[in-house]
């Protein structure tokens, strides 16, 4: 077949194509997709889109035909906006960025990590009040923030910096989701509430992440930390650091606080599953403060961690586009055609997770289960701070379920919301010091 020979989504609307589908629930169009074969074309507007449901397919996408492809819209839009960093760039400026980059997530560095991101658990669970309500999606924004900024960035930020980011940073990423839906860039320009809101939380967090930069150029120490080795290195300016700050601080907080949020979820409504998490704690740390050798010992959790990402995968669409005539399965793929990958899609596959969802995590004691997992991207942009995010999602359940249980609020339901990431629509509970 060739690119015009593929199935198209039903209800497409003239114009318009399946925007309103996707706008009204993403997550449901694309998983009712699958239904149509491997790879599917939805439109938005006019603009066809290539949905690839197939794993193998998928990993010629991502791996093994990747040099085919350059990342897709999503990318150009975060491009405009943040330039073109880690998260952001094509080959071979994303390897030559990768490589100044990774020695910062080195497994011995992510061990002297282990011990700030303890500290922050620490800092943040240490306001909370036996049975007073607090907002879990807010608080691990909040945490993940910081211990991203203590670990990379390690000169203190100052409160009104740290909460600046925290109010700007998802705005800004769940308007530039919602621009890469939107079929004409015109209405990006409108002066509507949506794009001055949008406006206004870039221009403060480019501002605060400014700050930092200037605060550190102005004291020249040396912190040992990744933006001390970026402003030591030769030729980047101010606006190229801002770019690499501004990736991975959009890279490594909102990912992991939605991840955790879905954990803390999970185990409120699962209490069997967290009476084995703490049994594992008692069990391996027996009271102590966990350390980074010890987190490989913490099996269950990791199963817990696994499960959490399958069925909540917060990076709920990933984008490419044809550089080259590219062939897969049966369908030709012309240059310049567009391909998205839904992650949740392909991890709520029944065919390939039985009971898609059911949060179970002795599902992954079966090796066979990670053939189609694929949790942080694959091939030459799979994340590079991967280990670093599991190390503190794993650090952040040892911290906060040693010391505290955390109940659901009744009569508060927690729906799936797609926006920048697939988060939970909030996540009010009640901490019971244990």
């Amino acid at each position: 077949m060739t690119v015009q020979a593929l199935p198209v989504a039903p209800r497409r609307v003239p114009l318009l194509g399946h925007v309103l589908s996707l706008a009204r629930d993403p997550i449901a169009f694309l998983q009712q997709l699958r239904a149509h074969g491997e790879i599917v074309t939805f439109y938005l507007a006019t603009r066809p889109v290539h949905l690839v449901n197939s794993p193998d397919l998928i990993r010629k996408v991502l791996v093994t035909e990747a040099h085919h492809f350059q990342r897709g819209e999503i990318f150009t839009k975060a491009r405009q906006l943040f330039g073109d960093g880690l998260a952001t760039a094509d080959e071979p400026e994303h390897m030559r960025q990768r490589r100044m980059i990774q020695p910062a997530f080195h497994a011995q560095r992510i061990k002297s990590y282990v011990a700030v991101m303890r500290e922050q658990v620490g800092e943040i669970t240490g306001s909370w009040v036996s049975g007073t309500p607090i907002r879990l999606d807010h608080e691990l924004t909040r945490l993940t923030l910081l211990v991203t900024a203590k670990a990379l960035f390690s000169a203190e930020l100052g409160r009104s910096a740290v909460d600046e980011v925290c109010r700007s940073l998802g705005p800004v990423l769940n308007g530039l989701a919602k621009r890469t839906m939107i079929p004409v860039e015109l209405l990006e320009r409108l002066p509507t509430p949506g794009n001055r809101k949008f406006d206004t939380a870039l221009h403060r967090l480019t501002t605060v992440v400014d700050d930092v930069i200037t605060a550190y150029r102005a004291d020249g120490v040396d912190h040992g930390d990744l933006l001390s080795m970026l402003i030591a290195t030769e030729g980047l300016s101010d606006g190229e650091i801002r770019t690499q700050v501004l990736n991975l601080l959009m890279a490594g907080t909102e990912t992991t606080a939605t991840t955790l949020a879905w954990v803390f979820h999970e185990l409120g409504r699962n209490p069997v599953v967290l009476g084995q998490v703490v049994a594992e704690l008692q069990t391996v740390l027996n009271g102590q403060p966990v350390d980074a050798d010890r987190l490989s010992e913490l099996t269950y959790i990791n199963r817990v961690l696994t499960e959490t990402v399958r069925l909540h995968t917060p990076i709920w669409l990933v984008t490419r586009k044809t550089t080259a005539e590219v062939r897969l399965g049966d369908v030709t793929l012309a240059p310049g055609s567009e391909v998205m990958v839904s992650m949740p899609t392909l991890h709520r596959d029944p065919a390939l997770f039985p009971g898609p969802m059911r949060f179970d995590p002795d599902r992954w004691l079966e090796p066979a289960a990670r053939d189609s997992f694929i949790p942080f991207g694959a091939g030459a942009h799979k994340c590079v701070g991967d280990r670093f995010a599991w190390a503190e999602m794993a650090v952040v359940v040892a911290g906060i379920c040693t010391r505290w249980h955390l109940r659901p609020r009744p009569g508060r339901p927690v729906r799936e919301v797609a926006r920048a990431f697939l988060r939970p629509s909030s996540l009010p509970m009640i901490p019971v010091a244990r």
